[in-house]
């Protein structure tokens, strides 16, 4: 997400098939990335990917920095199952997507897991005589108080708007980038034209 600014589900919907044209969707030769579909939930079925994004305008081809090919490149080379429609970020243990609603909290506990007292470095709320607590359904409930506790995933999307915008790429440059259809909702909220922007890749390469 901080190579592209993409929306969570857009990444979790990343694949290594092709388009209906049959044109590779993730093409780590030329360093793009078509962004066609995104990662919901359907009452009553679950996960599953939808094969569009979350708007018209989120339809468009990202060029990616070069951190983020080598990166790709290496997971997919270590990959132990591989086929043609599977998913680059598949779930660690279970089932075939990652749920978008999980991969905020998930991410903070690993970071929080480094650093937080508050939880012992476990990522959730400590009850005191050390066990965890619990909320509904018995679930763990999520430290709220370690350092990285305002990170989200929509953080790394107004993060590349940030420094997009630094870079002195115009509005609708950083529009584009993100998937949104008017310039004016990058300004009021972050901070088309489906035009490959290499310039954003260079920048988010540094």
């Amino acid at each position: 997400m901080l190579a592209t600014g993409c929306r969570i589900g857009e990444g979790l919907a990343l694949r290594y098939g092709t388009n209906g044209d049959g044109k590779p969707i993730l093409d780590l030769e030329a360093g793009t990335w078509e962004v066609n579909a995104t990662v919901v939930r359907i009452p009553g079925a679950g996960l599953t990917v939808q094969p569009r994004p979350k708007t018209t305008a989120g339809w468009r081809i990202i060029a990616l920095p070069e951190f983020a090919v080598r990166m790709l490149e290496d997971r997919r080379a270590s990959s132990l199952r591989q086929t043609d429609a599977e998913v680059v970020f598949p779930p660690p243990l279970n089932g075939a997507l990652r749920d978008p609603s999980n991969v905020s909290g998930g991410l903070r506990q690993l970071l929080d897991s480094f650093e937080c007292e508050t939880c012992g470095g476990t990522g959730y709320q400590l009850d005191k005589d050390g066990s965890f607590r619990a909320g509904a359904g018995g679930r763990r409930i999520r430290c709220e108080e370690g350092p990285w506790s305002w990170v989200t995933s929509h953080t790394f999307r107004k993060t590349v708007a940030t420094r997009l915008d630094e870079a002195g790429l115009s509005p609708r440059q950083v529009a584009d980038q993100l998937g949104h259809a008017n310039p004016s909702m990058t300004l009021d909220v972050y901070f088309g034209r489906q035009v490959v922007s290499a310039e954003a890749a260079r920048v988010l390469n540094r």
